[in-house]
């Protein structure tokens, strides 16, 4: 295996993190790239980090990177890849983030996002197609269970109106009661052959030390300074560490805290900045970026987004040596089985705030109808249709 400089790491990180549209789309790039053409890690290691990765809250992706730099260049690795990975999309985003709060009154920019946000809640619904096709790969009696969870997760959020981290937790117990004994979850042998620990290297010299000192240097700084930073700081952590299931899981969660608790956006901003997200290349959690710059600017931005993806990445260097009993062992499946049958619940809560609030007109019902086919039907790339949605836009709003 190669081992490349932290500028190669950077240099590749800002490459696939520029052109990675399309969420698994991304994962197949990063692997085409980082073990076929660079050999940087085994196709072996790759698997396994991203089996990891998986189970994990937070973005695949970014935690990912997150492992793949820890390997490579050790901690000062471990945080510039991932930062890499999301600043083009952040940078992106930022920019767009400006040009919304700024002319966002205007005219054309309301038809176009009076588009987008019918685009938003075709969005939510195919990711919420795909994440039950994937908890629930077949109907049987354990699919049954999960749905009871789901249809209980939206009932308590939307007309309880119940706090969203409750149900989460309450999801993960329902999950561990109903599906331990289930039969569904025996624990995996593994082959004997097969190296299932990630090789994380052991941080020797004081230099490899620094990062770990910097970053909270850095942030405490910002905290001092900025009144307000170090509530968004916490605030996105807190996302970060419950947002299991990775990118649209994050949306009602997001919802819940920002929107509803905080108050720092209302419904119809918070729609166009997911909007916002799904044009600029990297993860749905790159929203937070959004989020961020409306609160505070810029630092609101970066503190935002350094929050959300602290968790994720902190969990992947922490829990790697532990890989082969964490993903095997059937309590954490079953848990986690539980809370993405939970997360199903609250997108279709957040579908439905949406769709009541978005899907107004014939004009909005027909983009909408639109984007579900192709979503769904065709299954193409969003990116293309998000181009197309906003010239449709600007003739018929």
């Amino acid at each position: 295996m190669k081992r490349p400089t932290l500028l190669e790491i950077v240099k590749t990180a800002l490459y696939i993190g520029t052109i990675g549209y399309g969420g698994p789309a991304i994962l197949a790039l990063m692997k085409k790239v980082i073990v076929n053409e660079k050999a940087w890690i085994s196709e072996e290691e790759f698997i396994n980090a991203l089996s990891l990765s998986l189970i994990l809250p937070g973005a695949t992706g970014v935690t990912l990177w997150g492992y793949i730099g820890h390997k490579l260049r050790k901690p000062w690795g471990g945080i510039v890849a991932p930062f890499s990975f999301v600043l083009p999309s952040m940078v992106a985003i930022t920019a767009l983030s400006w040009a919304y709060l700024t002319y966002g009154e205007l005219k054309f920019v309301h038809s176009i996002f009076m588009g987008l946000g019918a685009l938003v809640v075709a969005l939510i619904i195919n990711a919420t197609l795909m994440m039950t096709k994937s908890v629930f790969p077949k109907m049987d009696s354990n699919s049954y269970k999960g749905i009871t969870i789901a249809a209980l997760s939206f009932l308590g959020i939307t007309f309880l109106h119940l706090n969203v981290i409750y149900i989460i937790l309450i999801s993960g117990i329902f999950g561990a009661l109903l599906f331990y004994f289930s039969g569904e979850f025996e624990q995996e042998k593994m082959p004997g052959h097969l190296k299932v620990e990630i090789d994380i290297p052991k941080v020797g010299r004081l230099q490899n030390y620094l990062p770990l000192l910097i970053m909270p240097g850095v942030l405490a700084a910002i905290f001092l300074l900025i009144a307000g930073t170090w509530i968004i700081f916490v605030t996105f952590l807190k996302i970060g560490a419950l947002a299991f299931g990775g990118g649209f899981t994050a949306i009602p969660l997001i919802q819940h805290v920002v929107v509803d608790g905080m108050h720092w956006l209302n419904l119809t901003a918070f729609r166009d900045g997911i909007a916002l997200g799904q044009i600029t290349p990297g993860p749905v959690f790159i929203t937070a970026t959004f989020i961020g710059f409306k609160v505070k600017g810029i630092i609101g931005a970066l503190v935002a987004t350094t929050g959300i993806f602290t968790p994720s990445l902190a969990a992947i260097i922490i829990l790697g040596r532990a890989h082969a009993k964490i993903k095997n062992l059937k309590i954490v499946k079953v848990i986690i089985k539980g809370f993405l049958s939970g997360f199903i619940g609250l997108l279709l809560a957040v579908v439905y705030q949406f769709g009541v609030h978005s899907l107004i007109g014939w004009q909005a019902w027909t983009i909408f109808a639109i984007s579900i086919a192709y979503l769904i039907g065709w299954k193409k790339n969003a990116i293309w249709l998000i181009l197309g949605i906003i010239c449709v836009s600007l003739l018929i709003f």
